[in-house]
């Protein structure tokens, strides 16, 4: 039973692995002649810090760029609500280049692996001009990814000048699979030791002294293991009050029973 079950979670872990790999085919998007594109390129999520780590990408349209490709005037993009800076300029005679933006985001960490994060509202505007003459141009804004263990979601809004919309964050299936894969892991050590321990308290095996070792070992490879989960859930996460405290109970009450055996089948 136990080994269908682990093969069960290899083939979950690897399906889901294989079919959220797919990055989307290239855009070839460009601006229009008078307005200009934006892409957002999310490239982490910081859940303790309710952020998002992204990167502003601005393409100007023809009418913006001179012969030589350089702004004929100063280029402003106002992103809200944003963390760091809101707005990020361009001064006219200069190219266009990419610059970060921190993004608030609405979620809690401590729903590991189940968390989710969404920018409500995410609005992106541009203007051209300086001080009380510049003037707003239309604007496209496209949202993208450069993780591999999330997924992204863009839903567009109304919301007055600009473009408007929501943007939600949440771990990819292979992601979950592997945490849950790993709770799994966990999960066998206590039981494992609990059995033998049983055992040897109800004389049906021999009290052999070295287990106590392999009892110890046990134990401090919980954390270890924690480790490993995906997006380093902080102390008191779901996970550690659903799996990881049972583990360590589990496995010192191995402990307990092991010595308990030894001190009645003492001399």
């Amino acid at each position: 039973m136990l080994v269908l079950i682990v093969i069960g979670l290899y083939v979950t872990v690897v399906i889901a692995y294989a079919t959220g790999g797919d990055g989307g085919g290239a855009d070839h998007r460009q601006p229009r002649a008078n307005g200009a594109l934006v892409y957002l390129d999310i490239n982490a999520v910081s859940g303790e810090d309710f952020s998002l780590q992204t990167r502003a990408s601005v393409y100007a349209g023809a009418d913006l760029l001179d012969t030589n490709g350089d702004l004929r005037e100063d280029l402003t993009v106002e992103v809200t609500p944003a963390a760091s800076a809101s707005s990020l300029t361009f001064a006219r005679g200069t190219q266009l280049s990419s610059q970060p933006v921190t993004l608030y985001a609405d979620g809690d960490i401590r729903d590991w692996p189940f968390d989710t994060y969404r920018a409500p509202s995410l609005t992106v505007r541009v203007f051209a001009g300086s001080g009380d003459t510049r003037t707003a141009v239309p604007t496209e804004v496209a949202v993208t990814d450069s993780m591999s263990s999330w997924a992204v979601d863009t839903t567009d809004t109304d919301e007055g000048p600009g473009e408007a919309l929501d943007v939600h964050v949440s771990r990819t299936g292979a992601t979950i699979a592997f945490g849950l894969a790993m709770c799994v892991v966990l999960a066998i050590l206590p039981i494992c030791t609990l059995f033998v321990s049983i055992q040897t308290l109800r004389r049906r095996k021999q009290f052999l002294p070295p287990i106590v070792t392999w009892f110890a070992v046990m134990l401090f490879a919980v954390l270890p293991i924690r480790n490993l989960f995906p997006g380093s859930p902080p102390i008191g996460s779901w996970v550690d009050y659903t799996v990881v405290l049972w583990v360590v109970m589990g496995l010192a009450l191995s402990l307990v029973f092991y010595v308990t055996a030894w001190w009645r089948q003492g001399p």
